[in-house]
């Protein structure tokens, strides 16, 4: 077992980590935005914003921040979103001038990259109960224009992956324009519900039905799993949703299937161990994150694309495991810090380790989005907080009863998943 005080100096070292790297200059138009990663000659990334507004919430709430400060910042960062950072019909661009706000180079307007900064915003609004903070929140929901990305694709009504403009753009392969489409579980579930609340109720039903519920097994038992079985696309919209209280319109229950690809990742790594030595019961997560390759992305079986592993343990990863499996990631997380001392540093756990290459390779590096989901999930595990303030928040109130979510006290007897 780890002792509370090592979570909590994670919680503390990630508090810290967005008040280093995001931009606090009272004069700059990007004020409030957060580096994509602590590596050099990095932009900011919409994303990671989203992340910090909620660490601004748990800081706030723990006292590690005054509250004045943290609102403060919550505000001046919600109108630079509102009134500075680029954006397409309310999409924002995936990177971003850390000074000017502006569109870094020629990214994408992404959509899942803005469903998570609006998570945050949606989760500063439920907790600070600022008329100003609402104001801000309201008016970025409001804005984005959800009915332009969606469209019919075989049979199934569903939402576009992104926009670019450029034909030499970020994605674009051919001609400007769409990216991909959103038709496989993954971790865009967030959208559905930002969206129900600014669409016709029938065509966000007909969106949350139209992604493949695409299926694997584990231990008998099967998991809805996400093409490459990466850890992190079972993770983000869980780490908002307080998916142990629901069941969606069809039964599912996305918690434990969250729980069960988590096992199923930490069977993945025990079983390639032998050729892996960073791998073993104690030491497993296949996600996406730094590798000694740089940003890579892993996953474990069950997948629809079989996985190559390669030695790589995304410790943000088995970290943000703690809601779902505490009692392997609790010694996981305590051997990481007792015996790889080179995990650790200013700011808590680094990115990723892997032993399996000479020499043995520690990242130095820490990445907003993945710093991000394992505060909060620290933070879910302890007290269930960004879970409540999220979950119960009017917009995702709203939206679960519009998709047809139901409370587990609502479940028919003998119903099953």
């Amino acid at each position: 077992m780890i002792p509370p005080s090592l979570l909590d100096r994670e919680v503390q070292g990630s508090i810290d980590f967005f008040l280093q790297y995001s931009n606090f200059d009272p004069h700059s138009r990007g004020y409030g935005l957060t580096v994509d990663s602590t590596k050099e000659s990095q932009p900011a990334s919409i994303a990671a914003t989203g992340f910090a507004l909620t660490a601004w919430v748990i800081a706030s709430e723990r006292g590690l921040l005054p509250a004045r400060q943290a609102l403060d910042i919550t505000r001046r960062t919600l109108h630079t979103l509102l009134h500075n950072v680029s954006h397409h019909r309310g999409f924002f661009a995936h990177f971003l001038q850390m000074g000017s706000a502006q569109r870094w180079g020629r990214c994408e307007y992404s959509t899942i990259d803005t469903a998570l900064c609006l998570n945050g915003v949606i989760t500063a609004a439920a907790y600070f109960q600022d008329d100003q903070v609402r104001e801000l929140a309201e008016a970025l929901l409001a804005r984005v224009d959800w009915r332009y990305i969606v469209f019919e694709d075989e049979g199934q009504t569903r939402f576009r992956m992104a926009y670019n403009p450029d034909r030499d753009g970020d994605y674009v392969e051919g001609e400007p324009g769409f990216i991909g489409r959103w038709d496989m579980a993954a971790e865009q579930k967030m959208m559905y519900l930002q969206a129900a609340g600014y669409i016709e109720p029938e065509t966000a039903r007909r969106l949350y039905a139209g992604f493949r519920r695409d299926k694997g097994s584990f231990d008998g038992q099967q998991i809805i799993v996400n093409p490459g079985g990466t850890l992190f696309a079972y993770q983000f919209s869980e780490a908002w949703l307080d998916t142990a209280r629901y069941l969606d319109p069809d039964g599912i229950d996305w918690f434990d299937n969250t729980r069960l690809a988590t096992l199923a990742n930490r069977a993945y790594c025990i079983a390639h161990a032998g050729a892996f030595r960073t791998y073993h019961a104690n030491s497993w997560g296949a996600s996406a994150g730094d590798s000694p390759w740089g940003y890579d992305v892993s996953g474990a079986t069950p997948a629809l694309v079989e996985p190559k592993p390669n030695g790589t343990v995304s410790i943000y990863g088995a970290i943000s495991a703690l809601p779902f499996v505490p009692d392997l990631a609790m010694p996981l997380i305590a051997r990481l810090y007792r015996e790889h001392p080179l995990t650790w540093g200013r700011y808590g756990f680094f990115d990723a380790y892997n032993l399996s290459v000479d020499p043995p390779w520690y990242s130095s590096a820490l990445y907003g989005i993945d710093k991000g989901c394992s505060m909060i999930m620290i933070e879910n595990y302890q007290s269930g907080l960004v879970w409540d303030l999220y979950t119960n928040s009017p917009s995702i109130q709203k939206a679960l009863d519009i998709l047809g979510f139901r409370q587990r006290s609502e479940r028919s007897e003998g119903e099953g998943r």
